[in-house]
């Protein structure tokens, strides 16, 4: 098995009450309290860095100020978590408060450098799951879902546990628009057992694409305020626990490779549907080489087919997530724009865009990523 230098960090960035939170158009009352944390976590493999935040979206120049304090190439991804604070200026709800603004930066920042300065000889593993029937889209019953359950444990010398990755593709919205309590919603329930299961180790959660995909409800059933009985705390627990009970059920298998760890990112200009003068949008996507795995990182809200095309694309052992290094809003494919909805046609102006992307921007980004990936 090839050995790497693996670290590990995470950072409590739980506001105070009283901020804006971020996720919901209908929801304009403040944060009353925590349910449960915030958080920065930072994984370090040799000289890159994958950093994740508790938070519903991250914007482009906030991640590239993280990237830009570190050593070497990086990855600032957020959970897409809706009962967290407002991060994104001018999009995504608000206001956001520029003192909080800043000390998340500074505790990505720290994180990323602990993970770094900690790095210590480990070996990667990886495995796929049976998907643990969570996810389903939230556009049309007869809609695709592509949901692989994927997990990542990095073991120490001794072969104890350090770290675990768990990707799964469903948005982080079982807590609706009446929810007034920070929280992480399910991820932070499959970390906590992750780490409960595996003592001594810290567990990241990322995001897959699932611009279409949810618990059950419709995007518009998301945004309305009222919510449901089934949106409560205790289904955000279940679901977390349905997902981690999968995740740890996962036997993974040694992810080696070609020795150490390599990074590729490009920017590509997407365009924007607009009324007025022409616009567009920077995109960064980035790909990482752990051993014989790659991690394909997108911006935006890409949906789950996209990630099965891209994972096809590029072959072998691939994660492909979402919400990474800045948030403009959805990345319909092109099959998707005849159906319309809110994804399509109306989340923009909640995002602070001049408009929605243009049909192509998906499959771009995946031609972009899968070039990528052979330059790793």
């Amino acid at each position: 098995m090839t050995a790497h230098l693996v670290g590990v960090a995470t950072r409590d960035c739980t506001p105070a009450a009283g901020l804006a939170m971020s996720g919901f158009a209908a929801r304009t009352q403040p944060a009353a309290g925590t349910h449960d944390p915030i958080t920065a976590r930072a994984l370090a493999v040799d000289d890159t860095v994958l950093v994740t935040v508790d938070a519903c979206g991250l914007h482009e120049d906030f991640c590239a100020a993280v990237r830009a304090e570190l050593p070497g190439p990086a990855v600032v991804t957020a959970t897409h978590t809706h009962g967290g604070p407002a991060t994104v200026p001018g999009r995504l709800g608000g206001p956001v408060d520029s003192g909080y603004l800043a000390a998340l930066h500074d505790a990505c920042v720290a994180a990323a450098r602990e993970a770094i300065d900690t790095r210590q000889q480990a070996t990667v593993e990886a495995g796929t799951g049976q998907d643990p029937g969570v996810a389903r889209n939230r556009r049309r019953a007869d809609g695709p879902v592509f949901a692989p359950l994927t997990v990542l444990r990095f073991r120490r010398a001794d072969g104890g546990p350090l770290a675990s990755v768990v990707s799964y593709p469903c948005h982080p919205v079982v807590l609706g628009p009446d929810n007034l309590l920070w929280t992480a919603d399910y991820p932070g329930v499959v970390r906590a057992a992750m780490e409960a299961a595996e003592p001594g180790s810290a567990c990241l959660f990322l995001t897959g694409c699932c611009g279409d995909l949810n618990t059950g409800h419709s995007a518009r059933d998301s945004m309305a305020l009222g919510g449901s009985a089934m949106r409560t705390f205790a289904a955000a627990e279940r679901t977390g626990r349905r997902i981690a009970d999968a995740a740890l059920a996962v036997a993974t298998e040694d992810a080696s490779g070609p020795p150490g760890s390599t990074a590729a990112s490009g920017e590509l200009a997407l365009p924007l549907r607009t009324t007025g003068a022409p616009a567009s949008w920077t995109a960064r996507v980035t790909v990482l080489r752990w051993g014989g795995l790659r991690i394909v990182a997108l911006p935006g809200e890409p949906f789950s087919v996209t990630a099965q095309r891209a994972s096809a694309l590029i072959g072998g052992e691939c994660l492909v997530v979402g919400y990474a290094d800045g948030s403009p809003g959805y990345l319909p494919p092109q099959e998707e724009y005849p159906h319309g909805g809110y994804e399509v046609e109306e989340a923009h102006r909640y995002y602070g865009m001049p408009g929605p992307f243009a049909p192509g921007a998906a499959e771009a980004l995946t031609e972009l990523a899968a070039d990528l990936a052979r330059r790793t």
